[in-house]
């Protein structure tokens, strides 16, 4: 990892079958800018690829045969990259890994790629604060790109979120003061007696099954049983 890749928060790695294929998909279509190459720009083994100060690095497959060629022979490190070189020539690249990539207008950018015929779900808003969609690469990476958003409601107790801010998810009530959810027990005694008694005139009884109906809606006890 050269200097200037260690000033980005986090730095991805992906081994790639096709670098000059990978490399166009990431600088000519996605738009990221090509930082750092080595051997060099033109034909790279190895890239840096950068898109607002995130970095997502390339890095080209080599078969053990050829590795073989270019590192010691008997070398720990040889033993080492030869396995993980079988490993990616006998598995599907990126099961199970979502790299998610923040962008200015999830939307306006979802409809540029459209435009370059890039296959991609339509942007979804999702309950945790973010409107986002995703594309796969040439090796079947998954990259999520991503813009956040603010929410009209809160997605613990259903009141009204306002003036909340991007990637906000709940009411001021419902977070304690590190910002952390409340307890479910907390907040159901909240509703019952903040809402559905002095302002549904609910008994205790109807007041706690209206609030557990009403709480089990909520993404934030969705799985709550």
């Amino acid at each position: 990892m050269s200097q200037e890749t260690k000033q980005y928060p986090l730095c991805l790695m992906l081994t790639v079958r096709d670098m000059a294929k990978s490399l166009a998909f990431y600088r000519d279509t996605l738009g990221f800018e090509l930082r750092e190459a080595w051997p060099d720009k033109e034909r790279p083994l190895w890239a840096n690829l950068v898109l607002d100060k995130q970095a997502i690095m390339l890095g080209q497959h080599f078969s053990p045969e050829d590795l073989g060629k270019c590192m010691p022979a008997g070398s720990p490190e040889l033993a080492e990259k030869a396995a993980e070189a079988r490993e990616f020539a006998e598995h599907k690249a990126g099961v199970g890994m979502i790299a998610y990539v923040a962008v200015p207008d999830v939307d306006a950018f979802h409809a540029r790629l459209a435009k370059l015929g890039v296959r991609a779900n339509a942007p979804r808003t999702q309950f945790y604060g973010q409107r986002d969609f995703t594309v796969l690469d040439p090796d079947g990476y998954r990259l999520t790109l991503y813009t956040l958003v603010a929410l009209s409601t809160c997605q613990s107790c259903s009141m009204p979120l306002t003036d909340a801010k991007p990637g906000q998810m709940y009411c001021n009530w419902c977070v304690d003061e590190r910002g952390e959810l409340k307890p479910y027990e907390t907040i159901l005694e909240g509703c019952i007696n903040g809402y559905f008694i002095p302002m549904q005139k609910l008994s205790r009884p109807d007041a706690e099954r209206a609030a557990r109906e009403m709480l089990a809606k909520q993404p934030a006890w969705a799985g709550r049983k």
